[in-house]
């Protein structure tokens, strides 16, 4: 286990390095849009973007990601990277983290009704759901949310929610609808699809003659042994979540690190888009080595696996 964390920490390490040298480059390559006379020089550009991701973690080594002009006009002014990565993290993570417990919740929940029912109308109703769920793009589910509240307020006079802004009250409803709808969709498909097998298996016949109990053999054997994909799908659901993250937050003016990360990109604010990347990758790769660990913990057959690779 212990060189199985290593190599996967020096793989996350490898790929921050991808990540500075390729936004660095993108961004230089970007100013070509509105230069009077661009230049296409990939491998000058590539040269360049090398040099600037060597400075960069020499910097960040010591604590330093730049600094980064926040606000407008003379009340304009200079502040450290880490602060604006700070302070837009949390917001950032909070909408994820509910988000994705009401997913993991709703979802498996779901999965387990239907695979249990697997035999009446309620799968198939399920599984169309969760086709849709999955197939609706994140900018489209805003949008449809918005003008539905818009709708609203103007027949009914009132409103049932913010439909953009910052709290943790109300206006989190909206942006963690939409985060939640694919995540959901792919948890409940997956546990469904993952329980179906594992009920029709012979040990689960033996179970259920020697007298247990439907929910003795869904909690002792038919979960756990399923326990592996719905994690997958856990992982699965972040990497989601994290791509829709930038959009939801932007059409509903959540500021956190994707909205953050596309005003850096709007202009061109190479220690911020770095910065603000950085986290976000650091959190999918980390929150994925977590859910590796867990897979070998559960699952004996991985653990033999990499302890005969070892």
């Amino acid at each position: 286990m212990g060189r199985f964390v290593l190599r996967r920490l020096a793989f996350i390490a490898a790929v921050c390095v991808a990540i500075v040298f390729f936004c660095t480059f993108g961004l230089r390559m970007s100013v070509n849009s509105i230069s009077a006379r661009p230049r296409y020089d990939v491998l000058e550009t590539a040269r360049y973007a090398a040099q600037d991701t060597v400075r960069y973690f020499s910097r960040a080594l010591r604590g330093d990601l730049g600094q980064t002009r926040q606000g407008t006009g003379a009340s304009s002014r200079w502040v450290p990277v880490t602060t604006v990565v700070r302070d837009t993290y949390g917001k950032s993570m909070g909408l994820l983290a509910f988000s994705l417990f009401i997913a993991a919740l709703f979802g498996v929940v779901a999965g387990i009704i239907a695979a249990v029912r697997r035999h009446s109308p309620l799968a198939i109703i399920m599984l169309t759901l969760t086709l849709l769920g999955i197939s609706t793009p994140s900018f489209f589910a805003a949008l449809l949310l918005q003008v539905g509240e818009i709708q609203w307020l103007r027949t009914f006079g009132f409103r049932l929610v913010p439909v953009g802004g910052f709290g943790w009250d109300s206006h989190i409803i909206l942006p963690a609808l939409v985060l939640t709808a694919r995540p959901l969709a792919q948890l409940a498909r997956v546990t469904y699809m993952s329980l179906n097998d594992t009920l029709e298996q012979d040990y689960i016949r033996t179970a259920a003659a020697k007298g247990l109990s439907r929910l003795q053999i869904l909690r002792t054997h038919a979960f756990r042994n399923s326990a592996v994909s719905i994690l997958t799908a856990v992982g699965v659901s972040l990497r989601f979540a994290l791509g829709s993250l930038p959009v939801v937050e932007y059409y509903f003016n959540w500021p956190g690190l994707g909205a953050t990360l596309l005003d850096g990109i709007r202009n061109r604010d190479t220690s911020l888009v770095l910065g603000l990347a950085l986290a976000l990758g650091l959190t999918f790769m980390l929150i994925n080595l977590a859910l590796d660990i867990a897979y070998r913990l559960i699952d004996p057959r991985l653990r033999e696996a990499n302890m005969t690779a070892e």
